[in-house]
């Protein structure tokens, strides 16, 4: 049975769970044998407890909340000064590093002690060391030897050639281990191939701004398009208001240019939310055929209808909105909901 619900100018439609299912044995239906089917019930499954400061009937699970690891109100530590995080996994608060940090002298006193990005003696993993003239650099041991060409401290002797005239947008440098090559400078390219004639004009072509030759030669921007760099990529790019601009999914230009769709997670109110929450409204607006929407993250329900706080129910917990907006768990007084489904257990019935 499918239930329809309007939230201003958008349709939440939901599923109603089926009915709990039965079983029965092979003498099903004569007398006096027994059904095993599931009820409603308001225990918790093993593992799981209501504790003082959980809004929800069974909504702990000991073995992984932080907040009670083990235990109700068991908080693992939080250890953010000494580049380290404790989890509760198994129903033990173990030490684990924030990012890029590692606890390479297995000492839980000062946390993780070392960034694996710039240490020359760990460097992307502890006791990686880097040799002789390398140093740690984004996790990796680069030559720190400059002007090495082909092999670290293989320095290329200076340019004796004539420079090439200004207008030509060339230059000499270390190009597949060999020094001093003739090339084109950044964004620049030789498409009319004459760049070696004495009487040529080098790399002539401005591939950052060309829209015939855009980020190469023969890379040809469409219509209504123009070249310009994005992110130090020449990329073409169509205004909005042109014809080749897609209005119909563009939450910020959505059916209008510059309408932008309400309840963007990237807003200050969202993301003052939850400390370092990476999903902080646990949804996004989006845009369907140029109309403004919101879409809910996996688990979660904009049940009050108001996307200024994006979808603020748990639908895996709360027993008044359990596994979809509004589908209560009223089988039994303190039924609970449970990774979005009313809490049943077996039971036996006996028929005559």
């Amino acid at each position: 049975m499918l239930l329809e619900a309007c939230q201003g100018d958008r349709r939440i439609v939901a599923t109603e769970p089926p009915a709990p299912p039965s079983f029965s044995g092979e003498d099903a239906g004569e007398a006096g044998t027994s059904e095993i089917a599931l009820c409603p019930t308001n225990a918790c499954q093993p593992g799981r407890v209501t504790c003082p400061d959980s809004p929800f009937l069974c909504g702990v699970d000991l073995s992984s909340d932080d907040d009670n690891c083990g235990a109700c109100g068991n908080r693992c530590p939080k250890l953010g000064a000494v580049n380290a995080l404790t989890k509760c996994i198994d129903g033990e608060c173990k030490l684990g590093c924030t990012t890029a940090k590692m606890d390479c002298n297995g000492l839980a006193e000062d946390g993780c002690e070392v960034d694996v990005t710039r240490d020359n003696q760990n460097c992307g993993v502890c006791g990686h060391a880097c040799p002789a003239n390398f140093s740690c650099s984004a996790g990796e041991c680069v030559c720190a030897i400059s002007n090495s060409c082909g092999a670290c401290g293989n320095v290329c002797p200076p340019d004796e050639e004539p420079p090439f005239p200004e207008e030509w947008n060339m230059m000499r440098d270390c190009a597949s281990g060999a020094c001093n090559v003739p090339m084109c400078a950044q964004f620049y390219a030789d498409c009319n191939k004459n760049a070696s004639d004495p009487a040529g004009d080098g790399c002539e072509t401005n591939t950052s701004s060309d829209p015939k030759n855009c980020g190469g030669c023969g890379v040809e921007c469409g219509a209504e398009e123009y070249c310009m760099v994005v992110d130090q990529r020449p990329t073409c790019v169509c205004p909005c208001g042109a014809s080749c601009f897609n209005l119909s999914d563009d939450i910020d230009n959505c059916g209008a240019c510059g309408f932008a769709c309400p309840g963007d997670p990237r807003s200050a109110k969202m993301a003052a939310t939850p400390n370092g929450d990476p999903d902080p409204a646990h949804g996004r607006p989006v845009c369907v055929t140029g109309i403004c929407d919101y879409k809910c993250s996996a688990n979660w329900g904009d049940c009050d209808s108001n996307i200024d706080n994006g979808c603020e129910t748990d639908l895996r917990r709360d027993p008044h909105n359990c596994g979809a907006c509004g589908v209560r768990c009223e089988g039994v007084e303190g039924q609970a909901c449970i990774d979005g489904k009313c809490a049943m257990q077996e039971c036996s019935t006996t028929t005559n």
